[in-house]
């Protein structure tokens, strides 16, 4: 009776500690309390195409010069991989130079104001890599951006107030980090948008239309963990 007793009690005892041992493995692939919300200040130089519409039947193209980028993003682990985050971000550029073409006639001129953007944007970033302190990530998100200008050019035309466009992203950086609750986060962003119209800024009606703005970005970032 004893013999039955202990061995009953010795069966009990290793199936707790097998299923305390697989509870243990499922909880860690589960992100610390610190680690499941952040939020990264982020700013860098950013380098657009020429800003390109259509004017009737004329192909207009702003050059314009290298600016810098500045925003925010609140984010989210979802697991030691992914993660999700809304983005709110500004970028400005200085106009340089236009042209304009519609296959018969063709010209080019001075320009000068500015050009800017305001992003929008949902992003799904994957830690793919980890070498110690350091990870590295790729992804992208996609929303909305608000273009706008006052960036004269010509004898009596300029690129003026805009509008809301479709826009999106991808990227890649590497995320170190300094403390516990502290990263530094060094990223590329190819951010892309179009479908936006600009009012003439000396016209009354008449408007450039279907913009588009493409940027490379480079910057610099601090996560805050919590």
């Amino acid at each position: 009776m004893k013999l039955r007793f202990l061995t009953g009690v010795s069966a009990i005892a290793l199936a707790l500690g097998w299923s305390s041992a697989h509870a243990a493995d499922a909880v860690v692939d589960i992100p610390a309390a610190q680690d499941l919300w952040y939020i990264t200040l982020f700013g860098g130089a950013s380098f657009p195409n020429n800003v390109k519409s259509h004017y009737y039947s004329y192909d207009v193209s702003v050059d314009a010069k290298t600016g810098f980028v500045l925003g925010g993003v609140v984010g989210r682990r979802i697991n030691d991989t992914f993660r999700v985050e809304g983005e709110v971000s500004y970028a400005r550029y200085k106009a340089g130079g236009y042209s304009y073409s519609n296959g018969l006639r063709s010209g080019s001129g001075p320009a000068s104001g500015n050009i800017s953007a305001t992003y929008l944007l949902a992003n799904v970033w994957a830690d793919v890599a980890h070498y110690g302190d350091a990870k590295l990530y790729v992804g992208g998100g996609l929303g909305a951006a608000y273009v706008t200008a006052d960036a004269p050019f010509g004898d009596t035309f300029g690129y003026g107030h805009g509008g809301w466009g479709f826009a999106g992203q991808v990227g890649a950086g590497v995320t170190y980090a300094v403390t516990q609750n502290i990263d530094l986060d060094f990223g590329y962003r190819f951010k892309a948008t179009s479908g936006v119209d600009l009012d003439d800024r000396v016209g009354d009606s008449d408007v450039f239309k279907d913009a588009k703005l493409y940027s490379h970005n480079v910057q610099l970032g601090v996560t805050f963990k919590f």
